[in-house]
Formats: C-alpha cells, sequence, structure tokens
C-alpha cells in the first residue's frame, strides 16, 4: 500500500506539473492571439493609410491633371486667338515686294541724279507697314506669354493691323472711334490681341475692295461701367442672322477665350441691312 500510496503521489505530482506546463501553454496561446490580433490591427491600420495615402495621391494626381488640361485649353485658346492670318501676312509681304520693286523702277538717272518719275499713291510707305507687321509679329509671340496689357498698348497695335489693312486695301474707308480718356487707357488691362480677332473677321469675310467699303470701329464705356468693343464693316452680300454664327464668321476662338477669362461677358454678331456686319464685344472686367 505504502508503494502504491508512493506512486499514486508520484502521479499526482506528474498530474500538476502537466497541468502547471498547460495553463503556461495557454497563456502563451492566449498572450499569442493578443500579439497577432494587435498586428492584424497594426498591419489593417497600416494598409489603410496607405490605401487612404494612395487614393490621396490619386485624387492629386487627378486634381493636377484637370488643372493641366485646363491651362492646355487655356493656352491653346489663347495661341488661336493671337494668331495673324499667314493669307494676310504672305499679301502684306507680298505687296510690300511689290511696291518695292515698283518704287525701285519708278527711280530714273540722269546726269548721275536720280529722280522719281511717278508719285507714291500708297496711304502709307511700303517700309512702315514692314515694320508694322514685324512689330504685329512680335507683339503677337510676346502676348503667349503675357496675362495682361493695357488698352492704350492694344489699341496701337490694333492702328497698325488697321493701317496694313488700308495699306492693301485702300478704297476702304477705315476708322477707329475711341472715347475713353488716357485714364481708362492706360487703367484698364485685357489679354493682348483680344481685339485682333475682330479686325482679322472684318478683313477675311469682309467686302473691302469698293470705293464705298468700309470698317468702322468704336471704343467705349457703357452706361453699366463695362467696356464695349463694337466693329462694323461691309460684306459682300446681304446677311441675316439664320446664317451668321460666330464660329463660320472665324470669331469662335474669341468666344471661347471669353468664357474662360471674362464670365459675364458677351459677344454678339449680328447682321445689318445694306450689306453690313457688326460684331460686338461687351466686356465685364474685374
Amino acid at each position: 500500500m505504502e508503494i502504491a500510496f508512493n506512486n499514486y503521489n508520484d502521479k499526482l505530482k506528474i498530474i500538476n506539473i502537466l497541468k502547471q506546463k498547460e495553463v503556461k501553454s495557454q497563456s502563451e496561446i492566449l498572450n499569442l492571439k493578443n500579439e497577432l490580433k494587435k498586428y492584424k490591427q497594426e498591419h489593417y491600420t497600416t494598409l489603410n493609410d496607405k490605401e487612404k495615402e494612395i487614393s490621396d495621391q490619386k485624387r492629386l494626381i487627378d486634381l493636377q491633371q484637370k488643372a493641366y488640361e485646363r491651362y492646355a485649353d487655356y493656352k491653346n485658346v489663347e495661341a488661336n486667338n493671337t494668331r495673324l492670318g499667314s493669307h494676310f501676312m504672305k499679301n502684306v509681304i507680298t505687296q510690300i515686294y511689290e511696291d518695292l520693286e515698283n518704287t525701285e523702277n519708278t527711280y530714273k538717272t540722269f546726269l548721275g541724279y536720280q529722280y522719281k518719275k511717278e508719285k507714291d499713291n500708297n496711304k502709307i510707305p511700303s517700309i512702315k507697314a514692314l515694320k508694322n507687321i514685324f512689330k504685329l509679329l512680335d507683339y503677337n509671340v510676346a502676348a503667349l506669354n503675357s496675362e495682361g496689357i493695357t488698352l492704350e498698348n492694344e489699341v496701337k497695335h490694333i492702328n497698325m493691323f488697321l493701317e496694313l489693312i488700308n495699306y492693301l486695301k485702300p478704297n476702304a474707308k477705315i476708322e477707329l472711334n475711341n472715347t475713353l480718356n488716357n485714364e481708362q487707357l492706360n487703367s484698364i488691362k485685357i489679354k493682348p490681341t483680344l481685339f485682333f480677332p475682330f479686325v482679322e473677321n472684318a478683313l477675311k469675310h469682309g467686302s473691302l475692295n469698293e470705293n464705298n467699303s468700309f470698317i468702322n470701329i468704336y471704343l467705349k464705356e457703357n452706361d453699366q461701367k463695362q467696356l464695349s468693343y463694337c466693329l462694323v464693316n461691309s460684306t459682300e452680300q446681304s446677311l441675316d442672322d439664320n446664317n451668321v454664327t460666330t464660329t463660320h464668321f472665324g470669331l469662335n476662338a474669341l468666344k471661347q477665350m471669353i468664357n474662360v477669362y471674362y464670365p459675364g461677358s458677351k459677344l454678339k454678331c449680328t447682321a445689318l441691312p445694306n450689306k453690313q456686319y457688326m460684331s460686338e464685344l461687351t466686356l465685364t472686367i474685374k
């Protein structure tokens, strides 16, 4: 019995040892589970942070892409608006070349002295026309990198443009009626070449070869303190509002620019009686 009792005590000790090991193992397992749970939480938190960071980066990239596309659209609109028609430039340079040749041919030599047989009937000399076209080309290039210029500067270059048209079309009567004072001309700023499409449109689609052909430009401030720029020109045939659109008459790029840079402004194109056409820009300047 004593031997059996000793064996029982030994077995009991072994059982207690095993129980202690089991409790320790369970504690270790519990700790491992807690650590695993904590690790999962940290992992998920990291994933969520990364996903949020990726989402934010993607949103930022989308915004940058849209901003770039909008900037590119703006620059495309500006580039379209600042173009001087290649056909117009070719005609001016061709006319200058012909006039210079004719001028050279009109000079004769007598006893070592040169004299001119005929008078030059052009309103502006060929050299001045050449200077004007280069100044206008320089103004166009500078316009792509300029945010704004004074009305005085724009009007000065519009006058150069009109002189060149008069050089090509000497029969046309061309006038620019400006009622703005010097303070307004120097304080109001606009996008460079903003008024150019009106003039180019009148040259391209108007009739300027007849004795009664004309271009009249009116620049003023209206009753609502808006800038009003209106051009009326003669046309080859009678028009009506059904066949007059800004796209057909070369003012589409200008219309886009106004929508982009001058919200609240209006561009109106109207057929007038007696073979006339009017383009009017009412500009809201903040």
